[in-house]
């Protein structure tokens, strides 16, 4: 009898969560900000990224979208998007991804700058696509640092920040909690090279597998 129950509490522990290698760690919340005229590709990479991330067949992240408000969102000049929160009710994000498009009207909006301050100051992880590093830089959270957005704008943002080392031809810069990456696609290399830098880099393979995208690792 007693053999039996012991059998019957390691079935238990074997099978726990907690035992389940990347699962150490529990489920992140990834924010995916959305904003009028964001670009398709810039959050939509990410996002499949993110949301495909498995350990032993378990979601390894909690994705979401988020804007200022619950309204409606036009991206492309097609697409229709209802965001899953506003930045004033969304959980709080341990991940946020910034993606670019027509900016100005994010950057209009002092709400999403303390909205992206604030979450900074609580930790989060916050990466950038494409012209959301003008998010970043109006934040204040890319002084001092390198940087990179789409080249078409790449010159535009040394410009109006002068504060900001703008690199040319890398697909993206890691500075610890911030990320920045050059234009559209390279969300998706962004977005991959911090799954291996949070979990392992088979991890990351095996979700650019699923994706059947051809991604070659830059060297951490």
């Amino acid at each position: 009898m007693k053999s039996m129950l012991c059998l019957s509490a390691l079935a238990v522990l074997l099978s726990a969560p907690h035992l389940a290698g990347a699962q150490d760690k529990p489920v992140k919340n990834v924010a995916i900000f959305i904003h009028q005229a964001v670009e398709i590709l810039d959050f939509t990479g990410p996002a499949e990224v993110f949301s495909k991330a498995k350990s032993n067949k378990e979601n390894l992240f909690n994705v979401y979208t988020v804007a200022v408000d619950e309204n409606e969102i036009l991206s492309n000049n097609f697409l229709k998007i209802k965001p899953n929160y506003s930045i004033a009710n969304c959980p709080k994000p341990d991940i946020i991804i910034l993606p670019g498009g027509d900016t100005r009207i994010p950057l209009a909006d002092n709400k999403v700058k303390e909205w992206i301050q604030q979450s900074a100051a609580n930790n989060a992880t916050i990466m950038s696509v494409c012209t959301g590093a003008f998010l970043l830089a109006n934040a204040g959270l890319l002084d001092g640092k390198k940087a990179t957005t789409h080249f078409c704008c790449q010159d535009g943002l040394q410009k109006d920040y002068p504060r900001v080392t703008v690199v040319k031809g890398k697909r993206f810069i890691d500075n610890g909690n911030i990320i920045t990456t050059e234009g559209i696609s390279a969300g998706i290399d962004g977005s991959l090279y911090l799954l291996a830098r949070m979990y392992s880099q088979d991890i990351a393979k095996e979700t650019a597998h699923y994706m059947m995208y051809r991604w070659t690792p830059e060297a951490f």
